[in-house]
């Protein structure tokens, strides 16, 4: 896979799936664009690859901060090769926990967030000679559990998301697709399955339930979304891969 001379986009790119797909990226000789929030983290992946990203704080679920954001690479690049649409807002909640505010704040971020960034996307994204958007979904969109009412159901919306504009921007030669990772170590993976004070335990659970006996980790996700960008998918649109060890085999 060769993204020389590329420019990839990646939402929540400052810290775990985000942050291993940046440095994925940039090794295969692409020039990211990395938002976050974290404007620390950001700056400090900037400064460590030094004209290789750049870092723009934003809130994916602003219009006007996507807006200033797509601003910001149409004057520095003038085209967008590849959107990873990454950023989200996970929530272990049943439905007689969550609030209406936070169901609200999940859909924002997971689904307000990915359609506002494809939209304002698109005019750079059709400047390119292989457009691509890869959005990070789950295996949970995929698959129903408890506690997690609210982020299922926008992951599930995510692959719906998919399939839909991956049909509109056929026309533009612009692929969409997504990929749904299991279990994957990140400071929100670590901050969910702490939640009832027994992560190693958790976590044993979880890897039971998965045929290759292991979590994931960010670079099995960024390979796959590497993968989906790339020339070497270029007939692939409209559909997701599963990197969940075999969970979904089942």
């Amino acid at each position: 896979m060769d993204f020389h001379n590329s420019v990839v986009l990646i939402t929540g790119g400052a810290s775990g799936i985000g942050e291993a797909t940046t440095r994925y990226f940039v090794s295969l000789g692409a020039y990211v664009v990395v938002a976050d929030q974290d404007t620390e983290r950001g700056q400090k992946l900037a400064e460590e690859y030094r004209g290789k990203i750049d870092f723009y704080q934003a809130d994916v679920g602003s219009e006007d901060q996507v807006k200033s954001l797509f601003d910001f690479i149409r004057q520095k690049h003038g085209v967008l090769d590849v959107l990873h649409n990454n950023a989200a807002y996970s929530l272990s909640k049943t439905l007689w926990d969550t609030t209406a505010e936070e169901w609200d704040k999940v859909m924002y971020v997971n689904l307000r967030g990915y359609f506002l960034c494809a939209k304002y996307a698109l005019d750079l994204l059709k400047k390119s000679r292989h457009g691509a958007i890869v959005c990070t979904a789950s295996e949970l969109g995929v698959v129903g559990c408890v506690e997690s009412l609210a982020y299922n159901a926008s992951k599930g919306g995510v692959l719906q998301f998919v399939k839909s504009l991956a049909l509109e921007l056929a026309e533009f030669g612009i692929r969409v697709n997504a990929v749904c990772p299991a279990g994957t170590v990140t400071p929100a993976f670590v901050r969910d399955m702490s939640r009832t004070g027994d992560y190693d335990r958790e976590c044993r659970e979880l890897v039971a339930e998965y045929p290759l006996g292991r979590l994931g980790m960010p670079d099995d996700i960024a390979k796959a979304v590497a993968f989906l960008a790339s020339e070497d998918a270029s007939f692939i649109t409209g559909t997701h891969l599963m990197v969940d060890g075999g969970f979904t085999a089942h």
